[in-house]
């Protein structure tokens, strides 16, 4: 027999349609969100990265109750122990006010970390100073030398030169507070080189030239020097001037680079 289903309204049409077609109707319950537990700050580490001579970037760490890291250098609050010696903006950057130590202090929600720095600030370049020196040769000639000439190769002053007189003195009367490259030069010598001197008041240097070492009948270049001022070509520390008073110091590159200096 064909089964008839009769509706009353169109309300009852939906119930009794899923009636007659052997279906249910459900209301499944949704699960109650549970919670994320929030992670925690373990320690906040602060580090540092040069920018300019007299800046630098603090950074702020926050290590995570999860395991992870988070980078919170904006959301800090920083601190310097010494505003004489250096001041911190409130994006971290650190900028060097005077010579000196001092303590960096980062605070983000209730946890903080420090940092410990020795500084030192950059000389003005808008400030001048003279550098004066002398130049002689190694020992064991120590003689005074005079016709060299000595080239600033870096800085603001560069290519600026001046050339030592007969008694070896020279004289740069004006040279800018910043750190400086020197070179000198003069024919029969080796060229000599000083890199980095900071220019932060009047200088004096000295100058200390080694002779070009000579080569042999078979062209062999010097390997030392002896004391008493003659030359070796000896490749063994212990063999090298045995008979000339010892070795006053070994030319570079060579067997006996890197051997004891005898005192200047």
């Amino acid at each position: 027999m064909k089964r008839v289903c009769l509706f009353a309204t169109a309300t009852l049409a939906i119930t009794t349609a899923m009636a007659c077609t052997g279906g249910s109707v459900d209301n499944p319950v949704s699960p109650t969100p549970q919670p994320a537990t929030a992670a925690t700050v373990t320690a906040l580490v602060v580090t540092n990265q040069s920018i300019t001579e007299a800046t630098m970037q603090l950074t702020a760490t926050a290590r995570m109750s999860d395991g992870s890291t988070r980078d919170v250098t904006p959301l800090t609050t920083w601190q310097s122990s010494n505003a004489a010696i250096a001041t911190i903006s409130s994006s971290g950057v650190l900028t060097i006010v005077a010579n000196g130590e001092v303590e960096v202090r980062a605070t983000y929600l209730a946890s903080s970390g420090t940092l410990r720095l020795v500084l030192a600030r950059p000389p003005d370049p808008r400030v001048h100073f003279v550098l004066t020196g002398s130049v002689r040769e190694v020992n064991p000639t120590p003689k005074i030398l005079g016709s060299v000439q000595i080239t600033i190769t870096t800085g603001p002053d560069a290519g600026a030169s001046a050339t030592s007189d007969a008694s070896g003195r020279f004289r740069f009367a004006s040279i800018s507070a910043t750190r400086v490259s020197l070179e000198a030069s003069r024919d029969g010598y080796l060229p000599w080189r000083m890199t980095n001197l900071t220019i932060d008041g009047d200088k004096q240097i000295e100058v200390v030239m080694y002779p070009t070492p000579p080569t042999n009948s078979a062209g062999e270049t010097a390997t030392g020097r002896c004391k008493d001022s003659t030359w070796t070509w000896s490749t063994s520390i212990p063999n090298a001037c045995s008979n000339n008073g010892g070795l006053q110091y070994g030319v570079c590159p060579g067997p006996l680079c890197g051997a004891p200096i005898a005192p200047q």
